[in-house]
């Protein structure tokens, strides 16, 4: 188990990684090492959508569209729409206090998203499923949709860890530069968190690009 505070992880995943598995660890949380692996990549993941999308889609146009669409766009959707409500009623949980719907709607929604994209994803034996599916994702899913209010508790617990645990100058100022770049894609801040040994990095990229 890592400590509470920052860590020097080479790039954002291992960064996060270690968070989300303290705070399941911390919290008892039954989650599998698959589901710690999506919270991960979840939270990395998102601050590279921020930056190239400037209005995502809400909540209930990604339901019309994975309602309306056929099978693609309903992974697609589907898979958006419940990461985006995980996303926002954990990570971010405090910004929908000026929001007209609260927590509750996020976790039914999202929930709700996963347990369909679950569905879209089961396969017979033996089949191959495409368009961004893979044998065992519907299963991961299927955890998600379980565990989806824990899964909110665990990225909620990041965050405020991270705020409570930086003891440092340097741990303060690799969050502050991580917010920032969460929320605007800023090349100054990614440079920064370079120069602070931490490394926003693509999902799979590998190579530290932003």
């Amino acid at each position: 188990m890592s400590s509470r505070g920052l860590s020097t992880a080479p790039n954002l995943f291992d960064f996060f990684h270690e968070q989300v598995d303290t705070a399941v660890q911390a919290a008892g949380s039954p989650l599998s090492e698959d589901g710690v692996y999506y919270l991960t990549n979840l939270l990395v993941e998102r601050g590279v959508q921020r930056s190239e999308r400037d209005q995502p889609d809400t909540l209930a146009e990604l339901h019309i569209q994975a309602a309306q669409g056929g099978r693609s766009e309903a992974i697609r959707s589907y898979r958006e729409l419940g990461d985006q409500a995980l996303y926002r009623a954990g990570f971010f949980r405090g910004s929908l206090k000026r929001c007209s719907v609260g927590v509750d709607y996020y976790v039914n929604m999202g929930s709700t998203a996963y347990e369909r994209l679950s569905s879209l994803l089961a396969a017979p034996r033996g089949a191959v499923v495409g368009e961004g599916g893979g044998r065992g994702l519907d299963e991961v899913y299927a955890e998600l949709a379980r565990r989806f209010a824990a899964c909110t508790e665990v990225l909620r617990e990041v965050r405020e860890a991270l705020r409570a645990g930086g003891n440092t100058e340097r741990d303060v100022d690799v969050l502050r530069l991580y917010e920032e770049w969460l929320s605007t894609g800023s090349p100054r801040a990614a440079a920064r968190l370079r120069e602070l040994g931490v490394v926003p990095m693509r999902p799979g990229s590998g190579d530290g690009t932003c």
